[in-house]
Order: C-alpha cells, then structure tokens, then sequence
C-alpha cells in the first residue's frame, strides 16, 4: 500500500455519477459493475503511487505527491471506464476533480480547506468529465503531456466557499469532451464587477465582503496600488495579519514606482506599527527609517503628522521619555488642527491623555482621554483612529481600575466594534471589553470573547498573552487551579507578564512566599505608581497569610493614595476590604465589619458580584466571629448563591 503523501498534495476525488438510480433498477448488475469500478479505480491510483484514504460509497478520495500522477491516473481511470462493456447499468460514468494544497494529514486520513474545495469542484463536475482546479492548472501547464490540454471554463461560484474556482477541464483524445454546463450555481462575476463591489464595500467599511471581492478580483488581475492598499487594510480587519502586511508591502512599492511619496510614507508607517506590535523591532524600524526618508521634506502633511505621532508614541513606550513623547503629543495635536484632519488630533490628544495618567497626572489626562472619545462616538475619525481610541481608552481605564467609566463608554465602544466584527482591532477591544464582562459576572461571555480575540489576533504575540491571561483569571476565580495555571503560563510565552494572577494562584495554593517574591519583584520593576497599584491588593493579602502586619499597613497605605490618585471606587474597595482584614487580625471586629460594608458597597456600586461575594464571605465570618449567628448565616448564603451562580466555589 502506498503510504500517503505529505507536503502539497494533489487530490483526485471521483464519484459515479447517477448511482442511485441505478442500484435502485439495477441491485445485481450494479454490484458487479461497482466491484469492477472500485478495482479499476483503485489499481489505477495505485500504479501511479497515489494513496486511497478515504472511500465512501462509491466515492474516492486519493491523494499524489505529484500533480502530474494525480492526472495520468485520473486519464486511466476513464479510458478503462469507457472501455468497460457495462450492459443495464449503461451509461456509467464517473466524473472527476483535481485540486492541489497543503492539507493536515492525521492518522492516515487529511484535512483542511484543501479537501472542501476538492470536494466541491467535483460536485459541479458531469459524469465522465475531469475537471481541476487553477492551482493544479498551474502546476500541470509546465509539462502537459503532448496528447492532453486544459479548455479554461471560467472562474465559478462554489457552495459554501468564499473564493469562486477558475476551472479547467482536461481533454484527452480518447475520452469524450463535450459534457453539459457546469453544476455551478453560475460563473463568477468578473474582475471588473468583484473590484466595483470591493472597493464600494470598502468605501462603507464593510471589511469582510470588501476582503472577499478585493482578494477575488486579484487572483484575476493585478491590482493597482489603491486596491492593494485597500486589500491589505481590509485583510487586517478581518484578522488575517500576515496578508495584511504583504499586501501592504506590495502596495508600498507601487506607490515608490508611481511617485506617490506621502502615500507611501502613510503605508511604510503602517508597516512599522505592525511589525512593532508583532516583536519584530528590526524590521519596524527599517519601515519607519524608510517612512522619515519620504517624509523628510514634507513637513505639514498628513504623512508627517502621523510619523510624529509614531515618535511620540515610540518615545513614551520605548524609549522611556515622558516630557519628550507629551511635547511630541502636542506637536501631533497641533497639525492636526492645522490640517483640519481630526484623527490626528484626536490621536494625540488620546495620547497625551493616557501619557499624562501614567505620569500619576491622572484628572488632566482622563479629561484629554475624554474629549478623544467624544470625537470617536461622533463619527468623526477614520475606522483606524476610531478603533485605536477606543482601544486605548479601555486600557487606560483598566490601568486605573476605573471601569465605571470604561463601562459609560463601553455601549459606545460595543456599537462600533460591531460593524466591525472580524476586525483585528476589535479583538484588542475585545479583551479589554471581556474584562468588563467577567468583572460584571459574565464568565461565560467573557470566556468566549477572549477566545474569538485569540484567533483573530494570530501574530500580535503580546496582546494574546493578554488574552491568555484574562482567561487565566476567569479560570482562578472559578476554582479552576490548573487550568489558571497553564492559562497564565500561555500568557508568560506569548510575552505577558501574568501578574498579580500568577501571584494570587500562588497565594490560593497556600505558598505564600512564592507569591510574595513575584510581586516584590514586580514593584521593584514598576516603579511609578499606577504600574505598582494592581499588585498592591494581592501583596496585602500575601503579607497578611505571612503575618507581616506592618508590611501589609505600608503597601495598604500605598493602595488608599493609589485610590485617591485615581479617583476608583474599584480602589477604594479594595482598600476598605484590605483595611477590614488588617482590622480583624488586630483584634478590630467592630472595625471590620464597618469597612465590610463600605468595600461591598462599592463592589455592588461597581456591579463586580464575584468581589462582593468575597467581601461578603469576610463579612459573614467577622460576624460569626462576634456571636451574631444570624447575620452571618444571611451574608454566607447570599455570598454562597452569587458564587453557585458565577461558577465559583463558595462557603461551606
């Protein structure tokens, strides 16, 4: 038996055609007739080294290392066929598809799109007919044997594939080539009506069906460099990175060649952020030295007001300048105005706005984040500026814990992000979304959206990591050890740094020493205060398991200024859950049960009912504590149905 083959594979699939009929007329003829079929078939493949791997009813499935092969036998099967003497089963005909790609092979058998697009050439295929796909064509044109040809039928709709087929029949002398139309629900339409289409459906930001026509017509033709900037945009929105910048790439250098500077300097700096955010800083910076070289001259254009933006951000993120990137921020925010271009503006007062909070200047930069978002909501930015405000402005807020106002923005956020349901920045904002969700008690929602952002962000390492981890804590919350645990280290390989959620396993696994090395040493690395604040609560509740009192009362101290500083109510929960704990190992029960109920009045304020169920569960055993049985049952069982509700184990 011929071992199957890997790599790219030619499939051959044939079917008889009008079989049913016949067994239904014919029950004795047609079992001899399909025993001498299967033998023809099957030897056939077999002589030209191709593998059977599938057979179902009287269909094969075969696969060839060589194109080529995958053709002679194909031929064989039909000239023995024809040659066949088949008496009441008369005409028997078997009709044939062609299709060459790189499958999954598993145990024996493949898988993968290859295998559909196979399978559908041939359903549209007449009995006795051979038809192949263009990229088997393609492979066969370089040594067609001298007796064969391919007649081009023309590109076809196939069912349930997004891409129509260029479809090619084999015509060999001793086999018959006249057959009926294909069973195609019609020919595809033409380059001209699939760039129309593309470029309208781009025009509306319709990026899936833009990225469908606009990919169709460029199997056709070649593009000009407008529809391959507008492929390439539209592959990016839809989550295919590694498209996206090739597109961009080729688009790039037809602009050079046309002597269209500042949109090529626009694409070089597109190609910078990508790659930027795909860790591949060598070939960033090259694009943005590229982009500088075509702008160098063009000061007050729109290519400049972006390279500044890119400076800007680059010196904040990068290079670790603060008073460098807010100067360059203003200088972006200023040609903007000059411009009259309000996603420049609007992205430079975004970024100042979110440089100035993590400078600790937090109410003059929520104020800039603000007025960026009014002008997202309104509809006055191009998608990309939309989807970046919207992006940084839930990571400002989850930097803050300041997710009542993420949440007044988010219906805002939610209403965009849905035009744009297979985009890639979606999938950033749907993380920062999830984590609104799964604070809110929507696990499950949370769960699926962090999943869809995994497979629509493939390349964008750190921002999965992201993900990873979001899930990582859903999976913490919920009991879930171990999973949290390969979830959190998912995050760590993808270059996210799992904390305080690796910390805070730690601490639920009873090694609080663990958790306190990974959190001392996370502040040592994040020395301002807004980076230090989202370790503080879990290294108060570290320091507390260890006994360290006096330690817990500086880091909890640090936590109450970090509050204030943020103006969070999420802060200030923590703090008063923080205080009640340091208040009942004290020996402060009457202490405690006070700053229970404000941190669970905020929890309920924040709507976040898996905290509140904790604060609650304390709360319960502070008035166990102190005699009162009765409240404290009332507290465990309404802390206890809001865990069995989220998925969470509660109190015995």
């Amino acid at each position: 038996m011929t071992p199957i083959p890997s790599g790219t594979v030619t499939f051959l699939f044939t079917d008889v055609e009008g079989s049913t009929r016949r067994w239904e007329e014919h029950q004795a003829a047609m079992k001899d007739a399909m025993a001498r079929h299967d033998e023809i078939v099957r030897t056939s493949i077999e002589s030209e080294d191709g593998a059977v791997f599938t057979t179902v009813g009287d269909e094969f499935c075969s696969a060839f290392s060589s194109p080529h092969r995958a053709l002679a036998a194909a031929i064989q099967v039909q000239l023995l066929l024809n040659a066949e003497a088949w008496g009441d089963v008369a005409p028997f005909r078997v009709r044939m598809a062609l299709h060459s790609g790189n499958a999954d092979e598993r145990d024996g058998d493949y898988f993968g799109p290859p295998l559909n697009r196979c399978a559908r050439l041939l359903s549209i295929g007449n009995g006795g007919q051979i038809l192949t796909s263009a990229t088997t064509a393609h492979l066969l044109l370089a040594e067609l044997p001298v007796d064969v040809r391919l007649d081009d039928l023309g590109a076809h709709e196939l069912k349930d594939l997004d891409r129509p087929e260029h479809v090619f029949q084999v015509v060999h002398p001793a086999i018959p080539s006249e057959f009926p139309a294909l069973r195609s629900s019609g020919p595809a339409r033409t380059a001209a009506d699939l760039l129309a289409e593309g470029r309208r459906a781009h025009g509306a930001q319709q990026w899936d069906l833009a990225y469908k026509s606009l990919s169709a017509a460029g199997e056709a033709i070649e593009l000009d460099s407008e529809d391959l900037q507008r492929l390439g945009e539209t592959a990016y929105w839809t989550g295919r990175a590694d498209e996206a910048l090739a597109n961009k790439e080729k688009a790039f250098g037809k602009l050079v060649h046309e002597g269209k500077t500042q949109a090529a300097a626009l694409t070089a700096l597109d190609l910078a952020f990508l790659y930027k955010y795909r860790l591949s800083d060598a070939v960033s910076k090259a694009w943005l030295a590229r982009a500088e070289g075509l702008v160098a001259e063009a000061v007050g254009t729109e290519a400049y007001g972006y390279l500044l933006r890119w400076k800007s951000v680059y010196a904040f993120e990068s290079e670790g300048e603060p008073e460098k990137a807010l100067s360059l921020a203003d200088e972006v925010i200023a040609c903007g105005i000059e411009l009259g271009n309000r996603s420049i503006e609007a992205l430079g007062l975004m970024d100042k706005g979110r440089f100035l909070v993590a400078m600790g200047r937090v109410e003059e930069g929520m104020a800039l984040v603000d007025e960026s978002m009014v002008a997202a909501v309104s509809g006055e930015l191009d998608p990309d500026a939309t989807g970046r405000n919207y992006c940084n402005m839930l990571a400002v807020c989850e930097q803050v814990a300041d997710y009542q106002r993420a949440a007044e923005w988010s219906d805002a956020a939610e209403a965009w992000c849905s035009q744009h349901s297979e985009s890639a920045y979606p999938g950033i904002c749907r993380i920062f979304r999830a984590e609104l969700k799964w604070l809110r008690g929507d696990w499950a929602a949370a769960t699926g959206d962090l999943h869809r952002a995994i497979e629509e962000l493939t390349g964008f390492t750190p921002i999965i990591g992201a993900a990873f981890y979001q899930i990582g804590q859903v999976k913490l919350r919920s009991g879930e050890l171990e999973s949290a645990e390969e979830l959190f280290r998912s995050a760590h390989e993808h270059g996210f740094t799992p904390l305080p959620g690796m910390a805070a396993l730690r601490l639920a696994e009873g090694n609080a020493e663990a958790a306190e090395q990974l959190l001392l040493d996370a502040i040592v690395r994040n020395p301002l205060p807004l980076d230090r604040a989202k370790y503080l609560p879990v290294l108060i509740d570290t320091e507390l398991a260890l006994g360290n009192l006096t330690e817990s009362r500086t880091f909890l101290a640090e936590l109450e200024k970090s509050a204030e500083l943020c103006h969070s109510s999420a802060m200030r929960a923590e703090a008063a859950d923080r205080r009640a704990a340091v208040a009942t190992l004290e020996g402060h029960p009457g202490e405690a049960l006070r700053e229970l109920h404000t941190a669970i009045e905020g929890w309920t304020g924040l709507q976040m009912p898996y905290e509140a169920a904790q604060s609650r569960l304390r709360l319960g055993a502070a008035h166990q504590a102190s005699g009162n049985s009765a409240a404290a049952s009332m507290e465990i069982e309404s802390a206890n149905a809001t865990l069995a509700r989220l998925g969470a184990a509660g109190l015995a």
